[in-house]
């Protein structure tokens, strides 16, 4: 017990001069930032967005019998949804993953099987709704379809 009172009692005449017999510390350098001094950090990457392309019908194109239409990517791979509209009903068709064909038949579209008259077909990536495509054609078959 004697010992533990004893160390007590000098471990502050210890500590405290041990640190008076060591050599000055040196000083620590400190700078304040201004604003002109900060550096700017880089922006980060706009996106370039998902560049989609028809494939298969031209702007304004007359068309007729079995097409194959589709949408080209070389980013984008996620789910698709087309929208035709015309003078039907607006039909929609989702595709989960490419090719992106636009095929309400098989391998493509007949399309004798709507009523002659301008359509837009327009492409949906799903995942990036705002960078949809539109394209404008007339569908022109010499037996059209009713209805």
């Amino acid at each position: 017990m004697a010992l533990f009172f004893a160390a007590l009692i000098l471990m502050p005449i210890l500590v405290f001069g041990y640190a008076k017999n060591q050599p000055a510390s040196h000083p620590v350098a400190t700078a304040t930032l201004t604003a002109t001094d900060r550096l700017l950090a880089p922006s980060p990457p706009r996106p370039t967005g998902t560049p989609l392309a028809f494939a298969g019908i031209q702007p304004g194109e007359r068309i007729s019998g079995f097409r194959v239409i589709r949408v080209e990517s070389a980013s984008y791979d996620g789910p698709l949804e087309y929208v035709l509209n015309g003078p039907i009903v607006p039909f929609r068709l989702n595709l989960d993953r490419p090719p992106y064909v636009f095929n309400p038949h098989a391998g493509g579209w007949q399309t004798t099987e709507v009523p002659n008259g301008d359509y837009t077909l327009t492409a949906i990536p799903t995942e990036v709704a705002t960078e949809q495509i539109s394209i404008t054609f007339t569908v022109s078959n010499s037996i059209a379809a009713t209805g």
